[in-house]
């Protein structure tokens, strides 16, 4: 045997060895007095998706959805503007931009017809709509919200349908999400009411206190502790993105702060087989649950920048075989676990550009496979993660007839009148 032939057969145990710390890897649990340094969540990286159709980098990736029919992946990619389909096998078969009608997208959803509807935010030319395209993904109509309260200024960011065809929107920086009927229709607001600190929004809602406008559904307000909002990026890439994807510093309070409790900005809605909603804020950190009648069941979560807790929570999905609710955290750079009852359990990632690692992570989604899609924003990627733990808590004790939900007594009333969002930066459309 040769002496390079004896060192390359040295080195095959190494490599294998290193290979496998890059694809499994085991991250720790969230700290706990009674942890005994046992319980582990265990993350595989099973793909990682950086090029488009045509074999560019992807730019920007910040929101992903899986269409579990044809397990298809579609990326909504922040830099370009576009929507980026893969197959099975996650590689990239196709994409749609503004030359087919999707001009700005910000995130997607498809109906069991295949039909696939594109939220699309404000531009100098057009207002916020969704363009529902065909299988054959030509645009056939558009729902856009001049008939919604406060309309004019709503801009689409993510939507699901419920079990009777009701849509539901959230849009960015608007108080609840939008209620349509299955041609689009307006029907009501859906709106969440928590204690909200923010000088100009309590203002707000002051105002319309004074005008005697309704409020939503109330739920225990939630502590809210100090944190860093993280790393800055350049001034540079933050240009490039919309407002709503840019990391913001943390800012000095001026002011001693001010609170008060009403409808809360909702960044992302989901829900499960059973028909349950899940509205996520970003605001207050939490998730609201509501019964697929609309009546609210119970919040949780909480804000703050230690483990456990979410500083900017973007997105959230539900995986009803393993019983959890995933959410991203923005600025802490994690994935949060927690049971259906909303008991936290597990984190894991962080800041870097490892695989399993994330830089200001955005969109979350699961494939047919039950494996968490994870759009990695700063890292251009999105990684598909093989995500396995053990429950460290007990289950909720669910109802009767209902696998899905905790028995908790809801609330009477729902909210029907129109949010005061937040004004919007205009985005400009991109080219094909």
């Amino acid at each position: 045997m040769s002496a390079r032939n004896a060192i390359t057969e040295s080195l095959i145990p190494l490599l294998l060895l290193t290979l496998a710390a890059v694809c499994f890897f085991r991250v720790p649990a969230g700290r706990c007095e009674e942890d005994s340094g046992e319980p582990r969540v265990e993350v595989r990286v099973v793909a990682v998706l950086t090029r488009d159709e045509q074999g560019e980098p992807l730019r920007y990736p910040s929101a992903v959805f899986n269409d579990h029919g044809l397990d298809e992946t579609y990326v909504v990619t922040g830099g370009e503007g576009r929507v980026v389909v893969y197959g099975p096998n996650f590689f990239p078969v196709a994409s749609l931009a503004a030359g087919r009608g999707a001009e700005t997208p910000r995130g997607v959803y498809m109906d069991r017809e295949d039909n696939l509807y594109i939220c699309q935010g404000r531009s100098a030319r057009r207002s916020g709509r969704i363009t529902i395209f065909n299988p054959a993904f030509f645009p056939v109509r558009e729902i856009d919200f001049a008939d919604v309260p406060g309309g004019k200024e709503f801009s689409p960011h993510h939507m699901v349908i419920g079990q009777e065809g009701t849509i539901y929107v959230a849009g960015l920086n608007s108080r609840g999400v939008v209620v349509l009927d299955r041609q689009g229709r307006f029907l009501h607001w859906l709106r969440p009411e928590d204690r909200i600190v923010d000088r100009k929004a309590v203002e707000a809602l002051r105002r319309r206190e004074e005008n005697g406008e309704a409020g939503g559904h109330r739920t225990e307000a939630a502590p809210v502790e100090d944190m860093e909002a993280g790393d800055a990026v350049s001034r540079e890439l933050r240009d490039l993105l919309p407002p709503a994807l840019r990391p913001r510093p943390a800012e000095e309070e001026k002011e001693e702060p001010v609170s008060m409790v009403g409808p809360v900005k909702i960044v992302d809605v989901t829900r499960d087989s059973s028909g349950h909603l899940y509205l996520l804020s970003e605001e207050t950190s939490r998730v609201y649950v509501y019964s697929p009648a609309e009546e609210f069941l119970f919040a949780f979560g909480q804000k703050g920048g230690s483990t456990g807790k979410m500083s900017r929570p973007r997105s959230l999905v539900i995986d009803e075989k393993k019983r959890a609710v995933y959410i991203v955290d923005y600025m802490r750079h994690t994935i949060l676990i927690f049971d259906l009852s909303g008991v936290f359990m597990y984190e894991f990632g962080g800041l870097g550009n490892a695989p399993g690692w994330f830089q200001y992570p955005t969109g979350l989604a699961l494939n047919r496979a039950g494996q968490l899609l994870v759009a990695d924003l700063f890292n251009h990627r999105v990684q598909v993660l093989d995500v396995r733990f053990e429950y460290r808590f007990p289950l909720f004790q669910a109802p009767a007839g209902d696998t899905s939900a905790p028995p908790v007594p809801p609330p009477s009333g729902r909210e029907s009148s129109p949010p005061s969002p937040d004004s919007e930066e205009v985005l400009q459309p991109r080219p094909l």
